[in-house]
């Protein structure tokens, strides 16, 4: 008899849990139809909290813009800045080309002295061109250094002192350094 006990067991077990299986459906069952009942009223949004999300979100793509943007003006003004030491070394080497003719008393003094000034006048103006694509002090260094250019194209071209060459060399190197460390800083 022992083994008729054991199968009327696992038949009382069987039964408890089809009554708690049935169980769980009816509970199921109340739920869902107590959550599709109609609710009164009507759907309006709370206009405190959408209007301090739209805040939020405008400040949000300001930001972002603006970092674009920022980013943007700088790579823009480190490219300058590579042609800008670029376009000096070219003036220098033909500044010092002139001066190296004087030096050593040269023949074609006036035709160095007019590659020199030229080279001058011609990075004068591309400063010029690029300088309003600049943050405020670094296009007023590019603009110094424009004007000074152009003086240098005077005084080579003119009668002048081995000071006089000497002292717009200075200022020009002077502001150069100026432009490079202001450059460095981007």
């Amino acid at each position: 008899m022992k083994g008729w006990g054991k199968i009327i067991k696992e038949i009382n077990y069987g039964r408890v849990g089809a009554w708690v299986s049935i169980g769980s459906i009816a509970v199921g069952l109340s739920v869902i139809v107590g959550c599709s009942a109609a609710v009164t009223g009507s759907a309006v949004p709370n206009e405190s909290q959408a209007a301090a999300y739209q805040s939020e979100v405008s400040i949000s793509v300001a930001a972002a813009s603006s970092s674009k943007a920022a980013a943007d003006a700088a790579e823009a003004a480190f490219t300058i800045c590579e042609e800008a030491v670029s376009r000096s070394k070219n003036d220098v080497v033909a500044f010092n080309a002139y001066v190296d003719a004087g030096n050593q008393g040269a023949t074609d003094l006036r035709a160095e002295a007019s590659t020199a000034a030229s080279s001058a006048r011609d990075t004068a103006s591309w400063f010029d061109a690029v300088s309003s694509e600049l943050p405020a002090e670094l296009s007023g260094l590019f603009d110094e250094l424009a004007a000074n250019l152009r003086s240098s194209a005077a005084v080579i071209e003119s009668d002048h002192s081995a000071d006089e060459i000497n002292s717009i060399s200075d200022a020009s190197n002077s502001i150069r350094n100026s432009i490079f460390e202001e450059c460095g800083s981007l």
